[in-house]
């Protein structure tokens, strides 16, 4: 009689129906789970994104940050006539004949030297990037051609003062261009600093004075 009664329709079994609430917490803590997961693999992105943006030796910006940031300087430039900015190149003279003589450790501990010297010559908000070998490039924000003239001759004293200081002077060629209203191409204001610092690096190797300085 027992069996037939548990195997009867007429005595279905119980069994508990599920409680909303229940499958609520659940789908919340799977929804938890997925944004940790989620912020974990942006975080790891974002590290990944500053390893590609950074010059592995100097720590400093790389070439293609400096890219992306002069193209939104530029940008931002069209959009208002009225804004400028300024970049400045910089050179370190003589690289090859410390690495030749010294060896490239030598070079290597010059070349961070430069780094942290034109970060703490330049303002806060001025972008010192390593362009590559001995070059460096310096964005700067909302700077006319007489302020970028100021921030190089700064750049020129810091240097002198360091160089009274230590047995080795360093030498760096300088040059700075513009952006004007509305904005030319990047190659052509690179082309306009590169220039600029080249005629600086002829002058000082001709050892003449500043002033006779001419792209």
């Amino acid at each position: 009689m027992k069996a037939l009664a548990e195997t009867s329709p007429e005595y279905p079994s119980l069994s508990t129906p599920p409680s909303p609430l229940g499958e609520l917490q659940t789908a919340l803590d799977g929804l938890i789970a997925e944004n940790r997961a989620l912020r974990e693999e942006l975080a790891q992105l974002r590290a990944f994104r500053k390893l590609a943006y950074r010059d592995p030796l100097t720590g400093l910006w790389n070439r293609r940050y400096f890219d992306e940031r002069l193209a939104e300087e530029i940008s931002r430039g069209r959009r208002k006539l009225d804004y400028r900015f300024s970049i400045l190149l910089v050179d370190v003279n003589d690289l090859k004949l410390v690495n030749d003589n010294d060896g490239h450790a030598a070079g290597d501990a010059l070349l961070r030297w430069v780094s942290r010297f034109l970060q703490s010559a330049t303002r806060a908000h001025d972008l010192v990037c390593r362009l590559g070998g001995d070059e460096f490039g310096i964005l700067l924000p909302d700077c006319s051609p007489l302020q970028a003239h100021a921030v190089q001759a700064r750049l020129r004293e810091a240097l002198a003062a360091e160089n009274e200081r230590h047995t080795r002077a360093v030498g760096m060629s300088l040059g700075t261009a513009t952006c004007p209203d509305g904005g030319p191409d990047p190659e052509a204001l690179l082309r306009a600093a590169d220039a600029a610092m080249y005629a600086d690096k002829r002058r000082q190797k001709a050892g003449r004075p500043l002033a006779v300085c001419a792209p």
